[in-house]
């Protein structure tokens, strides 16, 4: 009986790792795409934290970016397993001289 236990608990890590990683790169790629869409420069991508929201366990991503290749910013995304919750950057600030 412990072996069987012991068994399930391993399936259980192994599966949870996995989805852990499936869920870091659906992130990366959205992240990619979404940079991409808004023309940022993206680089790099972390696992923040989870928290719990209206009884949903809710991955936080943070994300660094650049919208002018001088600047870093760093933005968030909320993730609920494989489906996009929320995605919110700063408001960037245009150069009040213009590009030299």
């Amino acid at each position: 009986m412990a072996e069987l236990l012991g068994l399930l608990a391993l399936f259980v890590l192994g599966a949870s790792v996995w989805q852990l990683r499936r869920q870091s790169e659906f992130a990366n790629r959205w992240l990619v795409h979404y940079c991409k869409r808004q023309q940022f420069q993206l680089l790099s991508v972390y696992r923040y934290r989870f928290c719990l929201r209206k009884g949903r366990l809710l991955a936080h991503f943070r994300f660094e970016f650049s919208h002018d290749g001088m600047q870093h910013n760093e933005g968030e995304l909320w993730l609920c397993g494989l489906k996009v919750m929320e995605v919110s950057v700063p408001v960037l600030r245009e150069d009040p001289f213009g590009e030299l």
